[in-house]
């Protein structure tokens, strides 16, 4: 153990006196590591978001979209749903707990007292709280007889409440919602934003019937479905049963696509997986080039210190030092240059992953399992790249060594 320690502290000192070397092989090794630790917690924030947003979502729920995913892809937003597929799903489907339109009105302009914005409005159905998992905090959400009597009323985000009122009670106020005098009920929860960007909170409420009938003026179709199934239900097969009978009520032929969208809990974790796998990709390949990099350095840099330290090694050889000894010197060298390199990645993988989330919301947590990685794969790289200007020292002939 007497021996090991001695080691260490010859290995301290050879890192301390040979900076550049030391400053050098530090950078290459800090940004693999950088790379490595997002990589992995990305991957890590990606699994996390998902299951987050599947609790908000609902694992027990799907929401359909008007309109193809290829439409969907390049911002098409064509009506293909209708209320008559609404009734024949709920007819057809006896696992479905809850089923409700959703309209869209976008950037529908509301005014309030000299404050105006333009937000997203909302046509649901009277069970929004139930088929979303969100509560109101404020006030209360309009009733079955205001929906059927297609009463102007709304219930509003709390974005919207905080730029519209700023500190004012909302509950009671009328407000214009593309020039429709509407009365605030109540106000929705916070949500946040969701994996692309969107703030959820900016957003207004409306019965169905209000947003059919006073402004889409469109009796027929609707931009959604949502759909809550009872607790415990097969939701990948009721998905594919819902795909059939909505393909079938819209005359699709075997060969058509079909003309809606169906997002389940498993296609938020696929587009989750996706998003993050740019991530992986980009990084992991900066990652690889970087520890290639670093430890070619290494490798290269431990190669002149050989030469440099010819006599030293000589001395210390004819002193009693076994090859062995040299070898391990050298070794515990370039760990301790991966491990401080290791630190100072890990400190700026932070840095980074600061940056991605305010640039491209990439969903990151970052966790012990990150660092160990990167840690592990950092010193096996060091070790590895200076095993051979090791063995060489290792090797050396001492009384040539003192000679040089």
């Amino acid at each position: 153990m007497e021996k090991f320690i001695n080691l260490l502290k010859q290995s301290l000192i050879a890192v301390r006196s040979y900076k550049l070397r030391t400053f050098f092989s530090l950078l290459g090794i800090a940004f693999g590591v950088a790379s490595l630790s997002i990589i992995v917690a990305s991957v890590q924030g990606s699994y996390y978001r998902a299951h987050q947003i599947i609790d908000v979502f609902g694992p027990e729920s799907i929401l359909i979209f008007s309109g193809s995913r290829e439409e969907r892809g390049i911002r098409q937003r064509k009506k293909t749903l209708t209320m008559q597929d609404i009734e024949i799903l709920k007819k057809n489907i006896p696992q479905i707990k809850l089923i409700m339109p959703v309209l869209y009105v976008d950037e529908a302009q509301v005014y309030y007292r000299g404050n105006i914005i333009t937000t997203r409005a909302y046509g649901v159905s009277t069970r929004f709280e139930e088929a979303w998992n969100w509560y109101l905090i404020e006030g209360r959400m309009f009733n079955e007889e205001e929906l059927r009597r297609k009463k102007n009323v709304c219930v509003i985000g709390l974005y919207v409440k905080k730029e519209l009122f700023e500190r004012t009670d909302p509950i009671g106020k009328m407000i214009l919602v593309n020039k429709l005098p509407c009365k605030v009920l109540g106000v929705l929860s916070r949500r946040g934003t969701t994996p692309t960007g969107r703030n959820l909170d900016d957003r207004i409420l409306m019965p169905y019937t209000t947003v059919m009938s006073k402004i889409n003026h469109d009796f027929k179709y609707i931009n959604s479905i949502r759909i809550r199934f009872e607790k415990g239900s097969d939701v990948e097969r009721l998905v594919e049963k819902v795909r059939q009978i909505l393909r079938q009520n819209h005359h699709l032929r075997p060969y058509q696509s079909d003309d809606f969208f169906i997002l389940s809990p498993t296609e938020i974790i696929r587009f989750l997986v996706n998003l993050t796998g740019t991530l992986v990709l980009f990084l992991g390949l900066s990652s690889v080039i970087s520890l290639t990099v670093g430890g070619f350095v290494l490798a290269n840099l431990f190669l002149l210190s050989v030469n440099e330290r010819k006599k030293e090694i000589g001395i210390r050889r004819a002193v009693g030092a076994k090859r062995k000894d040299i070898l391990i010197q050298f070794i515990l060298e370039a760990v301790l240059i991966t491990l401080i390199g290791s630190v100072l990645g890990f400190v700026l993988s932070f840095v980074g992953a600061y940056g991605l989330t305010k640039v491209a919301e990439f969903p990151i947590k970052f966790s012990f399992i990150s660092f160990a990685f990167g840690v592990v794969v950092s010193v096996i790289v060091g070790v590895i790249s200076v095993l051979n200007p090791a063995l060489k020292a290792s090797k050396l002939n001492p009384i040539e060594a003192i000679g040089e």
